[in-house]
């Protein structure tokens, strides 16, 4: 996982971690990372079971939570759980996301809120509840995981770009309204990782391959890193900026 053979610095030692989607992929290896770093976390996923059995393999604090991202009541209740646990949440990596691709004319309404509701209005709800707690503690971080896609569209995927689009609008607009509060507001944009290429047909990994300058796909552990970057002091004079976590192929 993304903690083996990373030295430990201590980054978020004393604090409180929710982030959304993180049983696999990307949102596992920034939980994973997070906790070598000392950060005490909240593991979301939609099956409770699974988010609890992910926690318990942390190498630090941590609670798996159930909860819908397309449901404001559900979301709201995964934040004040993390409240109720640790009485406070310094970081909010919003990561959980759905992507039913489809050209524009297939895209049925069902899709359309689907992904809207899951990938947009579940990170808006998320932001809603957790800032009169950072607020409050007149500190904290706020991740929103946007795409390429989001940036720069992508062919077959416009109920996707369009939630992703809409995060990165959301991210610039908290980072202005937020920071008089000290709470800072970044995104990062990952592209080019390997779970994101095992579902691509060969032809599509290969242009992939192609057009990023890295020329190989991403690993989970290096999205960890970016994530932890923007979620740490490290980067306490930066709020409204994305970072591309891409091997480069936003510049194609």
């Amino acid at each position: 996982m993304a903690g083996a053979g990373r030295a430990r610095i201590g980054d978020l030692d004393g604090k409180v971690a929710v982030v959304t989607g993180s049983t696999r992929g990307i949102g596992r290896a920034i939980a994973d990372r997070f906790s070598t770093e000392g950060a005490r976390v909240v593991v979301h996923g939609r099956d409770p079971v699974t988010a609890e059995k992910i926690a318990a393999e942390l190498p630090g604090e941590a609670i798996g939570l159930g909860a819908e991202m397309s449901d404001s009541g559900s979301v709201a209740a995964l934040i004040q759980r993390a409240v109720d646990e640790w009485g406070r949440v310094d970081v909010l990596v919003n990561n959980a996301g759905v992507a039913l691709d489809n050209f524009v004319t297939g895209v049925t309404d069902e899709r359309w809120h689907t992904v809207l509701e899951t990938n947009l209005s579940g990170p808006f709800w998320a932001v809603r509840a957790t800032v009169p707690v950072m607020k409050a503690q007149e500190s904290g971080s706020i991740v929103n995981v946007i795409s390429w896609a989001g940036l720069r569209g992508n062919v077959g995927q416009s109920a996707y770009s369009a939630s992703k689009a809409g995060l990165y609008g959301l991210t610039l607009t908290t980072a202005k309204e937020l920071a008089k509060f000290g709470i800072r507001v970044n995104a990062m944009a990952p592209a080019a990782f390997t779970e994101m290429s095992a579902d691509m047909p060969e032809h599509l990994q290969k242009e992939t391959l192609r057009r990023t300058p890295l020329h190989r796909f991403g690993r989970p552990e290096e999205a960890a890193e970016a994530a932890l970057f923007l979620a740490s002091d490290r980067s306490s004079f930066i709020t409204g900026q994305v970072l591309n976590v891409d091997g480069g192929l936003h510049l194609t």
